[in-house]
């Protein structure tokens, strides 16, 4: 595991931790722990449209790794 990928995940485990809402961590909360403040609406809507699309669950790691793949597959495609 890269060391940006295990900060990203450390940083969305304290969120994690952290966060007293009963209903969880809302995608921009996510986002912004795994890639700073400094992010997207189109970022925000490929993460949202992954985290509904997979029915079966998704770990916290799982979670980081995926955005910080939309992201990176994104810059790669302009």
């Amino acid at each position: 595991m890269s060391s940006r990928l295990e900060e990203a995940v450390q940083r969305l485990k304290q969120l994690a931790e952290s966060d007293g809402c009963e209903d969880g961590l809302s995608v921009a909360m996510m986002i912004e722990a795994v890639m700073g403040p400094a992010f997207d609406e189109e970022l925000q809507g490929l993460v949202e449209m992954a985290l509904k699309s997979n029915i079966s669950g998704m770990t916290l790691d799982e979670i980081a790794n995926g955005i910080l793949s939309l992201d990176e597959w994104r810059f790669s495609q302009a």
